[in-house]
């Protein structure tokens, strides 16, 4: 199946879900089967995959076939085929589930290899200039060891931009924009994790949370303590994380439906939780990274007047102590 013909049939999670009596204008219960909560926490979204913002599950039209039908993902794919690509009748059980796949993957430790890639960084004006064009400084590049290297992937060469997010796991970004087709990848298996989670447990006295890797390294350029949740699915693993609840946090997420939807639900767990939260939009542009770019004074200016603020804050409690 060539990669265009696997996109639209992928493009049928709409259909699937409704087949199945969920209405995909509006939250739904998550059809991850691990997930016992009965609260509608999961919702559809135009990019094909549909998100749970309670266990932070992303599923496809082969992880939703795999989770509701209990099958394999080999066999998720022979029925997604079946359903969609034959035009054939949707089977209502009649086929028999197979048991759910256990297969795990050997983590590699990838500590050597992020200091190999780092010194790539640090002797190549390709990824430096980059870097440059992202508004990230080189001092930010070596405070969390970013990398370059060149991985082949049968006849794609794809050049990334590596951000290391714990021993085990990485994030790279290809740097070459000619490619539209291969932009990211994460190695398969690896535990993924909250970027920078350190922020959460540091000395300051806020801390900002952003959607992607860039948009937190966007912050710490300009010396704003900041995390990366990896995406908007990540939002469970983010409460589960060990944080200081003394901090005010900074919620500077996207711009856009995803982005909108996670920010009320950290609000949602703030607010349960009593912990002090602030909200900035990023000077009305889609991300942080994006408002760096366009416009650094005002971005500079507009997250530097919420800090100082929380900063004041506390310093007034101390007083009065």
């Amino acid at each position: 199946m060539e990669a265009y013909e696997f996109d639209e049939l992928k493009s049928n999670l709409r259909d699937y879900l409704e087949s199945h009596s969920i209405d995909t204008s509006k939250m739904f219960r998550c059809i991850n089967p691990l997930h016992t909560d009965s609260n509608a926490s999961m919702k559809y979204f135009d990019d094909n995959k549909a998100y749970c913002f309670g266990c932070g599950a992303t599923f496809n039209l082969l992880d939703a076939i795999a989770a509701m039908e209990n099958v394999d993902m080999k066999e998720a794919f022979k029925r997604a085929v079946n359903y969609y690509k034959k035009h054939a009748t949707r089977p209502s059980g009649a086929l028999k589930p197979k048991e759910r796949s256990t297969k795990t993957y050997n983590l590699k430790d990838y500590d050597k290899a992020f200091n190999y890639w780092h010194n790539n960084l640090l002797t190549s004006k390709e990824a430096q200039s980059y870097l440059q064009s992202r508004g990230i400084s080189i001092d930010t590049a070596k405070k969390f060891n970013l990398g370059f290297n060149e991985f082949h992937f049968k006849d794609v060469c794809f050049k990334a931009l590596v951000i290391p997010i714990n021993q085990n796991c990485f994030s790279a970004r290809n740097i070459d924009i000619t490619n539209k087709e291969f932009r990211y990848y994460k190695p398969k298996g690896a535990r993924i994790d909250i970027f920078n989670k350190e922020a959460l447990t540091n000395k300051q006295p806020y801390c900002v949370i952003t959607e992607g890797e860039f948009d937190c390294l966007s912050f710490e350029t300009i010396g704003i303590n900041a995390i990366a949740l990896g995406g908007v699915n990540n939002i469970g693993k983010f409460t589960q994380l060990e944080k200081d609840t003394t901090k005010t946090y900074i919620l500077s997420l996207d711009n856009d439906e995803a982005g909108n939807l996670a920010e009320n639900q950290l609000i949602e767990y703030f607010d349960k939780n009593k912990i002090k939260y602030e909200i900035y939009k990023n000077m009305g542009y889609k991300d942080a990274n994006k408002a760096l770019v366009e416009s650094k004074k005002l971005f500079e200016i507009g997250i530097n007047n919420i800090t100082q603020r929380i900063i004041n804050n506390n310093l007034k409690k101390q007083e009065v102590m």
